[in-house]
C-alpha cells in the first residue's frame, strides 16, 4: 500500500498512476504534508512555501478534495509551466519544487502533477510578500515572530522523510577487547521536532508511553521467541536503564539467566535530542538495537549438545530484521515517537538505513546449508544497508521484499551465494504453513 511518505521518497520513475490511485483510494484527508488541488491556482504557491517552511510534503494537482467516485480530474501539461513561473515570480528567494507529471491515459493530454516539496532543499525561509507561510493541519498560516526567527537562524537543513540516517552501533566487547556478541542489528529514525520540544526535556510520560508500546510491538514478540529457542524463561521488559538524562532516554529489554552471559538476548532503544541542554534542538534521533549472545550462552551449558558452535539461521535473522522494521512503523510506536517529538504522527519518517554487525565473520556465524562460500572472498562482519524509500514498511508484503534485498546484500558482501534460493524456499514454506492453519 502506497503511503504519502513512500510516494515522497520513491524515485521519480516509480511515481506511477497506480501509486497515485492508491493514495486517492485511501481517502486520506488533507494534512500537514498532503494537499489536493483540482487545478492550478495562485494559492498553490503559498502551499509550496508553507510546506517548505514546515515539514515538506506532497501536493496532488489534478485531484479534487471532494469525496466523489472519480477524484482524478487531471490538468493540462501547461500547468507545470504555470507552477514553475509562479514559484519563480512570487517566492523570495525564487525556488521551484520537484514536479512529476503522471499521464492519466496513454496518449492522453491530461496529467496528475505530483509536486514534492523537500524542505532539505529549499532555501528556508521562503517568503511571499514579505511573510513566511507555514503549514498547520490541512491549512496554511503565517509564521509568528518566534517561528520566523527560528527559520532564519536554523543551523542546518531540516529533516525530511528518509533524509537522515542513524549512526552505526558499537559492537559490545569483553574484557580482552574481543567482540562479546554474535551480532547486533540497528535501525531507527530521525524526526523533526515541534517548537516546544526544541528547548524542553523529554517528557517522562512520553518516555513511559514509548516503553509501553515497545513492550507490545512486533519486536517484543520476536525477542520472546529468541528466549524460547534458547530455553530462557526470565526477562525484563523495556524500561529505563543505564545512562538517562533530560534529553536522552535509554530503554532496555533483557533476557535474564543465571549463566554467562546474563543477558544473551537484549534490545536497547535510545531517544536523543542531540544538543546540549540550553540550546535549541532541531531533531530527535531514535535508535533500536537487537543484540544476541547465543553462542557463548549455549557453550556455557557444558553439555554434549552444546559442544559445537551455535549458528545463526536465515529464518531467525529474517524474523529479527522483519520485527525491527515492523516495530519502527508500528502505529502505536509511531504515535509515541510523534508525541515525544511534539509533531503530528503523519510526519514520522520510515527508517532510512539499517546495520547488521557480527562478532564472528558472517560466513562463520551463519548456518551455511544452502549457501556456498566463494573462494578468496575475504572477510565480512556485516553490512550497512540503505532502505528503499519507496516501499511502505508497514505493509508485510512490501516489507518482505525489502528484507529479501537486505539479506541478499549481507550474503553477497560475505562472499556467499545461494541466498536467493533460500529465500524462495523460506517464503514457500511460510505460505504452506499459513495454508495449513485452521480457519
Amino acid at each position: 500500500m502506497t503511503s504519502p511518505a513512500s510516494l515522497f521518497g520513491a524515485p521519480a520513475a516509480d511515481v506511477t498512476l497506480a501509486r497515485v490511485r492508491q493514495i486517492i483510494d485511501q481517502n486520506l484527508p488533507e494534512s500537514l504534508t498532503l494537499e489536493y488541488k483540482e487545478a492550478y491556482s495562485p494559492g498553490l504557491v503559498t502551499t509550496v512555501a508553507a510546506m517548505a517552511n514546515s515539514y515538506g510534503g506532497i501536493i496532488l494537482v489534478g485531484v479534487t478534495d471532494q469525496q466523489q467516485p472519480n477524484r482524478l480530474q487531471g490538468v493540462p501539461d501547461t500547468a507545470v509551466v504555470q507552477i514553475v513561473n509562479a514559484c519563480h515570480d512570487r517566492l523570495e528567494p525564487p525556488w521551484e519544487p520537484e514536479i512529476i507529471p503522471v499521464q492519466l491515459a496513454a496518449g492522453g493530454s491530461t496529467y496528475v502533477l505530483v509536486v514534492r516539496i523537500d524542505p532539505a532543499r529549499a532555501p528556508r525561509p521562503l517568503l511571499i510578500d514579505g511573510a513566511a507561510p507555514i503549514r498547520l493541519q490541512g491549512r496554511n498560516a503565517k509564521a509568528d515572530r518566534g517561528r520566523l526567527a527560528q527559520l532564519f537562524s536554523e543551523p542546518s537543513a531540516p529533516t525530511r522523510p528518509g533524509g537522515r540516517l542513524v549512526t552505526a552501533p558499537e559492537m559490545p566487547t569483553g574484557p580482552d577487547g574481543s567482540p562479546s556478541a554474535d551480532f547486533i542489528v540497528r535501525s531507527g529514525v530521525v524526526l523533526p521536532v515541534g517548537e516546544a520540544v526544541t528547548w524542553r526535556p523529554l517528557s517522562e510520560r512520553g518516555v513511559a508511553s514509548l516503553a509501553a508500546t515497545l513492550n507490545v510491538s512486533p519486536l517484543s514478540a520476536v525477542l520472546q521467541g529468541w528466549c524460547g529457542s534458547l530455553g530462557i524463561t526470565g526477562l525484563n521488559p523495556f524500561r529505563r536503564s543505564g545512562f538517562n538524562r533530560a534529553r536522552h532516554a535509554r530503554l532496555t529489554w533483557q533476557a535474564v539467566t543465571d549463566r554467562e552471559p546474563p543477558h544473551p538476548v537484549e534490545a536497547i532503544a535510545v531517544a536523543d535530542l542531540p544538543t546540549p541542554y540550553g540550546t535549541y534542538a532541531s531533531s530527535l534521533s531514535f535508535t533500536l538495537d537487537v543484540i544476541v549472545r547465543a553462542r557463548s550462552f549455549v557453550a556455557s551449558a557444558g553439555t554434549a549438545a552444546s559442544s559445537g558452535a551455535w549458528r545463526l539461521t536465515v529464518p531467525d535473522l529474517y524474523s529479527t530484521l522483519d520485527a525491527l522494521a515492523a516495530t519502527l512503523t508500528f502505529r502505536e510506536v509511531v504515535v509515541a515517537l510523534a508525541d515525544l517529538a511534539g509533531i503530528d504522527p503523519v510526519i514520522v519518517p520510515q527508517p532510512g538505513n539499517l546495520f547488521v554487525q557480527t562478532g564472528p565473520e558472517v560466513a562463520e556465524l551463519l548456518y551455511l546449508q544452502g549457501l556456498v562460500q566463494t573462494d578468496g572472498a575475504g572477510q565480512s562482519h556485516g553490512a550497512h544497508v540503505i532502505v528503499n524509500p519507496g516501499p511502505d514498511l508497514s505493509d508485510p508484503v512490501e516489507r518482505g521484499e525489502q528484507i529479501d534485498g537486505w539479506l541478499l546484500q549481507i550474503a553477497l558482501d560475505a562472499g556467499l551465494t545461494g541466498m536467493e534460493n533460500l529465500l524462495v524456499a523460506y517464503h514457500q514454506e511460510n505460505s504452506r504453513r499459513m495454508n495449513r492453519r485452521p480457519a
